[in-house]
């Protein structure tokens, strides 16, 4: 079963940025996030530290 959240996990974790994953999976950075979210929501950890950085 494809699971398009753990996908953006793994790009993101490649990356190292959820501008450069977005921008790689062709989807906004907003999108990159949301799906983040809903898998640490889904999974109950915290998967990546945030930060804001440019």
């Amino acid at each position: 079963m494809y699971n398009p959240q753990i996908d953006t996990f793994i790009c993101v974790a490649d990356a190292g940025s959820f501008n450069k994953a977005a921008e790689e999976s062709y989807i906004t950075p907003t999108a990159a996030i949301k799906q983040i979210n809903l898998l640490e929501e889904s999974v109950g950890i915290k998967l990546f530290e945030q930060t804001h950085r440019d």
